[in-house]
């Protein structure tokens, strides 16, 4: 009797890969966001804001975008803040953030300052009392009505508030002259509660929407943009292909296996006979979902090692130009608060790929990037390599 011959993994060109992530980041004309009813999608999409570069994120998506319309939802408490991916500082959606904060648990029990009590006290229900009957607060809010009602607790506040966060029992949910306030997870708008998913779940869930996003990654890449270690990432996506729901496949030119959803296996081989010539030009902020969740791939698929600046250089936002589907160069930007000017500076642009229309709409996404934050755009001369 003959044996079937073992399925062998389909390959995928990088064009087509490329092409599958920048539209599910939301990045080409026709997958932006066209009005404030389409912020919450956009972040839902690409996995979450990072806090810092956020409203830079949803310029790049969202067409005609206003800070407010952001305001708006997390005013709602439609969108929360969470020590969640890798440990940063993320806002997601307020009906995710259970699975993030779920599946990020081991990521947290790694970190000191993110470790908690297995079980809470008697001090931390007096506590998580108190801010569910006076939130949302501030930390010194906080600290100041604790102990006023529980004076004889008074040095234990802040500790007690910070367990309640870690433990998933109170969440951050907006923000009050610029400081992160805290409410029970009890007013958020949604009926799920944290203690109801479990870890495992939580982590399947994650991987899956790692995919949706990015498409062919290897388990390295699923670590990084989680914050998982190998291990944990190879646990959770053993359950997901055994259950059918991640296939293996190659990319070409790229050695270690890739994984991707099966049900995304359709739209990105329907992508190898439909690659457009795109002409935009995206000027993405350092920490934009891209940039993340591509790093340890962003010379050998976008084509230029943009690199992540260090305290050390005193730069803020080196900017990385994207421009259809390659990376084709990087600046840094100035754009201090009290300055009329966004200045651009040290500008650095593929010699291939820096003909004169591209570098015209640069400047002009560049002077939007200005107009958006109500400055006058200076641009340095470009450095070819």
């Amino acid at each position: 009797m003959e044996q079937s011959a073992p399925d062998v993994p389909e390959t995928y060109k990088k064009e087509a890969v490329k092409e599958f992530a920048i539209r599910r980041m939301r990045l080409t004309p026709e997958t932006q966001g066209k009005g404030e009813s389409d912020v919450l999608s956009v972040v839902r999409d690409i996995g979450g804001l990072q806090y810092g570069g956020h409203l830079s994120e949803l310029f790049s998506r969202v067409k005609y975008f206003r800070p407010e319309w952001f305001e708006h939802l997390s005013e709602a408490y439609s969108l929360i803040e969470g020590h969640v991916l890798r440990g940063a500082l993320r806002i997601v959606d307020a009906e995710e953030y259970p699975y993030y904060f779920k599946a990020t648990r081991c990521v947290a029990r790694r970190r000191r300052y993110q470790n908690c009590p297995a079980a809470l006290n008697e001090d931390h229900i007096l506590a998580q009392r108190c801010l569910d009957t006076r939130g949302p607060l501030t930390i010194q809010e906080f600290k100041e009505l604790f102990m006023e009602e529980h004076p004889q607790s008074k040095s234990k506040a802040g500790r007690l508030l910070q367990d309640l966060y870690n433990h998933g029992e109170v969440a951050r949910m907006g923000r009050k002259n610029q400081k992160p306030l805290f409410h029970t997870v009890e007013k958020l708008p949604y009926e799920l509660e944290v203690s109801e998913i479990s870890e495992k779940e939580a982590k399947e869930w994650l991987l899956l929407k790692c995919l949706s996003i990015h498409g062919p990654f290897t388990v390295g890449d699923i670590a990084h943009w989680v914050g998982w270690n190998l291990t944990e990432a190879k646990e959770t996506l053993r359950g997901l292909i055994s259950g059918g729901e991640v296939v293996n496949v190659n990319v070409e030119g790229d050695r270690s296996p890739n994984y991707l959803r099966a049900q995304d296996v359709p739209f990105l081989s329907s992508l190898a006979d439909d690659l457009p010539e795109h002409n935009f030009v995206r000027i993405l902020f350092n920490d934009d979902a891209l940039l993340l969740g591509c790093y340890k791939r962003l010379l050998g698929y976008f084509g230029y090692q943009w690199a992540y600046p260090q305290f050390s250089e005193g730069v803020v936002w080196r900017a990385a130009i994207l421009s259809g589907r390659n990376l084709i160069g990087e600046a840094d930007v100035e754009m201090y608060s009290k300055s009329p000017v966004f200045r651009v500076r040290s500008l650095t642009m593929r010699e291939d790929l820096a003909d004169p229309d591209t570098l015209s709409r640069m400047e002009d996404t560049f002077r939007r990037h200005a107009e958006f934050r109500g400055k006058t755009l200076a641009m340095a001369r470009s450095r070819l390599v």
